[in-house]
């Protein structure tokens, strides 16, 4: 089974890091870079959690090895409320799309209104990076308690 992830992983980092090659290749830009490196990070990451689950006791025993990369995995995410913070702070409002979608976020764009409405354009850009410095921060902590070797 460890052989059948490992194949997948080497497939879809090879695959994913030469199509981003390749346009970095075509069209040399910082966000052509930034993939990228981006890719990068995420195959080492899951290269090293496959490795850390398939240890005796990797996932749930007293030397829970794979949390720490499962955290890594996660951090890039707190980037995005930041992303769509500095969206808000370029157009100087927030901006509420509703064409024609119904999902769950919706409760969230309608609050994040709501403190627009209430405080002005500061309000949901503050929320939002106070929601992606949290994040992060809870992240790192969790990422403390997990043990590497």
């Amino acid at each position: 089974m460890k052989r059948f992830f490992l194949l997948v992983w080497a497939l879809l980092s090879l695959g994913l890091a030469g199509a981003a090659g390749h346009e970095l290749w075509r069209e040399p830009s910082w966000n052509n870079a930034l993939v990228l490196l981006l890719i990068a990070y995420y195959s080492v990451c899951f290269f090293q959690l496959i490795r850390a689950a398939f240890r005796p006791w990797g996932l749930l025993g007293p030397w829970r090895r794979s949390g720490f990369w499962v955290c890594l995995l996660l951090l890039p995410l707190c980037l995005w409320p930041l992303r769509l913070a500095y969206e808000i702070w370029q157009a100087g409002a927030y901006r509420l799309r509703t064409e024609g979608e119904v999902n769950s976020l919706m409760i969230l764009r309608q609050l994040l209104a709501w403190l627009q409405e209430l405080v002005g354009y500061l309000g949901p850009m503050l929320a939002l990076i106070a929601a992606g410095v949290g994040m992060a921060v809870l992240l790192l902590r969790l990422s403390r308690g997990q043990v590497v070797r």
